[in-house]
């Protein structure tokens, strides 16, 4: 039998379903993409909390569309033994079981204004959290986040945070840094309360080993409380402290836009709901930030709201009370995991500076 006039009658029936497949395909992968890109979860961070009107408002939404919240240290500005009523007073806004997770600032470590034991106890861990909980621990979220918080330049319990070259506290944040990268972990944040650099009020006091650790291991953010301002950095290769130097810039953040891996970006958040700090656009390390706010720009109270997904984080400054001040700005993925490490000779080297 001769079918061959059935072959050549198939054939542009046979064209047609290649390209309504491959129509498919687009289609489909144009799904997947735009899935991909709305944000898995959401989380908030900031610092410098106290117990005023402007706390109030900032914990009032704090807990909204949030999955949780990174309280960045100096909590309450109280006294020993009162951390209790601190504890109530977040509570009343975030509930009893939303996962408030702390981490010790200044005036929250020994012989200072409430002690974070205390406040741990009566706000406790509600991610699951390796290691010592308010002081120096991580948990990892939804397969897409490393959160690692450390209280560097603070003593607590007679033990001394510090973070150099070398030691057990440095050995242990390189290694949960690197072990985030090889389990795929997309993104990886450090949190904690002291600054380096800075256009605020305060110095270098995380010292300079442990700056050149988080730039070098290309964290994609790193969080800080400390100073009573927000600023945001540039994406930064390597920092100096006490001068400003235009080779350290990877992106200059001015379109709000940075891609993972080119270098790290520094958020302080230091404005829930004490008293702010002012900003001095003449600081000698002004150049390493793109946004900025303070006691006399713009003053305005809040927290930053950080959307997650497999290829983006999106953040936004979100106000409370005060001025009317904003900020927004996305992380995006270029593929793959960024660079453990970058050039040595890119890491200019910090003077280190401690807080009496």
């Amino acid at each position: 039998m001769n079918l061959g006039g059935y072959s050549m009658a198939l054939r542009p029936v046979s064209r047609m379903l290649s390209a309504v497949l491959a129509l498919l395909m687009l289609v489909g992968m144009a799904i997947m993409g735009a899935v991909r890109a709305e944000a898995a979860f959401t989380f908030a961070a900031a610092g410098d909390f106290n117990q005023t009107s402007d706390t109030a408002a900032s914990l009032a939404t704090a807990a909204s569309g949030n999955d949780f919240f990174l309280a960045l240290g100096d909590l309450s500005y109280g006294t020993v033994g009162a951390e209790g009523v601190w504890c109530d007073f977040v509570k009343s806004y975030v509930g009893s079981s939303y996962p408030f997770e702390l981490i010790s600032g200044n005036h929250d470590a020994d012989n200072a204004d409430g002690f974070i034991r205390n406040f741990t106890a009566c706000l406790p861990d509600h991610m699951g959290s390796t290691g010592d909980y308010g002081v120096e621990y991580y948990f990892d979220y939804q397969g897409l986040i490393r959160v690692i918080m450390i209280a560097p330049n603070l003593t607590i319990d007679g033990v001394n945070y510090e973070y150099l070259q070398g030691n057990s506290h440095y050995n242990w944040l390189s290694s949960k840094i690197d072990q985030a990268r090889a389990q795929g972990i997309k993104w990886v944040v450090v949190g904690m309360h002291k600054n380096c650099i800075t256009m605020g009020i305060k110095s270098c006091e995380i010292g300079s080993d442990l700056m050149n650790l988080l730039i070098s291991k290309r964290v994609d953010l790193v969080l800080q409380g400390h100073d009573h301002v927000y600023q945001r950095s540039k994406q930064l290769t390597c920092a100096t402290e006490g001068s400003y130097s235009a080779t350290c810039v990877a992106d200059d953040g001015a379109d709000n836009a940075y891609t993972q891996g080119a270098g790290t970006v520094l958020v302080v958040a230091g404005m829930v709901g004490t008293g702010l700090y002012t900003i001095d656009t003449g600081d000698s390390e002004a150049g390493y930030f793109a946004k900025w706010m303070g006691d006399n720009i713009n003053p305005t109270h809040g927290y930053v709201k950080f959307a997650v997904s497999q290829n983006q984080i999106s953040a936004q400054f979100v106000r409370s009370s005060g001025g009317t001040f904003s900020d927004s700005f996305t992380i995006t993925s270029s593929g793959g995991n960024p660079p453990d490490t970058i050039p040595p000779a890119v890491v200019t080297t910090l003077r280190p500076l401690t807080t009496p």
